[in-house]
């Protein structure tokens, strides 16, 4: 896997609509490429922050689709960050106009899932904040 520095716009995505405090020297290595956990539990994107924090970004069809799998998604996130040593999993649901019952559904699926793991956490964003494309590294 190839490693390179966070472009000006996933390191903005990362700190200000993530609200990730880490240090800027982790933003130096990036890299942005499924492995086979995320690509089985149907990661849409897979980002390494510096080998502290693990960035899974899917867009589901619709609520419904993200409430059928985000347990999987989860676990494979959680087996992920835990072997590698990381601090923290950010799953990031790009989901569009989710309405506020689906929100609350999200929120209460996630919360039951996560099980009291601070080092997890859910964000339900529209697709057009996320750094969807190829181009958001280096």
């Amino acid at each position: 896997m190839t490693t390179e520095p966070a472009s000006p716009e996933l390191a903005q995505f990362i700190r200000q609509t993530l609200g990730c405090g880490c240090p800027p020297e982790i933003f130096e290595h990036v890299v942005d490429a499924p492995t086979a956990i995320s690509r089985n539990a149907g990661i849409r994107r897979r980002i390494d922050v510096g080998g502290r924090l693990l960035i899974y970004l899917v867009e589901p069809h619709d609520a419904d689709q993200a409430l059928t799998r985000l347990t999987n998604w989860i676990s494979a996130g959680r087996t992920e960050r835990d072997s590698a040593g990381m601090n923290r999993l950010r799953l990031v649901l790009a989901l569009d106009s989710p309405t506020p019952q689906d929100r609350a559904r999200l929120e209460s699926a996630f919360a039951e899932a996560a099980q009291g793991d601070e080092r997890l956490h859910l964000h339900i964003l529209a697709p057009s904040t996320c750094p969807i494309g190829p181009d958001a590294i280096g």
